[in-house]
């Protein structure tokens, strides 16, 4: 799909705690509604269909401009475990890429989602953009050189909270160094 693929970090179960592109990244098995979690009904924050863990037990998923992490907090029937959502592009191009979009909560609800969500953005194992935001969000412009195979991930972890995140990216071909 234009060389985007959607996936998940369980950083619960990673033994040292920090993000590897090369073993860390885990492909989501489900595409479609999610009717126990219902998240793909909200047209508000979601595109429709979206790609998802295990409905009813995880809220991890993600979709074309966001996506929702699962926290270690209590959540009822839910397993407790951190986990990412992630969504990579794999480049095409060679060369200097300029990425740039809005990192934000799209859900400002709720006793468990008020707080913060983080975001992160690693291109070829670098990590090029980190931040945690509440309410709102912010804009953002990073840079990155590539090489065709080259994985851009976009993680959208729980901070203070989880909930609805809006994580959007336009990459495009830059002449700009700005790493």
């Amino acid at each position: 799909m234009n060389g985007w693929s959607y996936g998940y970090w369980d950083r619960s179960l990673d033994v040292d705690g920090s993000y590897d592109q090369s073993t860390d990244f885990r492909h989501l098995r489900h595409f479609g509604s999610d009717p126990v979690n219902r998240l793909s009904g909200h047209t508000e924050f979601t595109t429709g269909k979206l790609w998802y863990l295990e409905d009813g037990r995880y809220y991890t998923s993600i979709w074309a401009e966001g996506g929702h992490p699962h926290g270690n907090m209590d959540l009822g029937s839910y397993v407790k475990s951190e986990q990412w959502a992630v969504r990579r592009w794999v480049s095409s191009v060679n060369g200097h890429i300029a990425i740039s979009g809005h990192a934000g909560k799209a859900m400002p609800w709720g006793e468990n989602w008020s707080g913060t969500v983080k975001f992160l953005i690693v291109a070829g194992g670098k990590r090029i953009y980190e931040t945690e935001v509440g309410d709102g969000g912010k804009q953002y412009t990073v840079g990155a050189t590539v090489q065709a195979g080259t994985p851009v991930d976009f993680l959208i972890g729980p901070g203070t909270a989880i909930g609805v995140a809006k994580f959007t990216a336009t990459l495009t071909a830059s002449s700009e160094h700005k790493e």
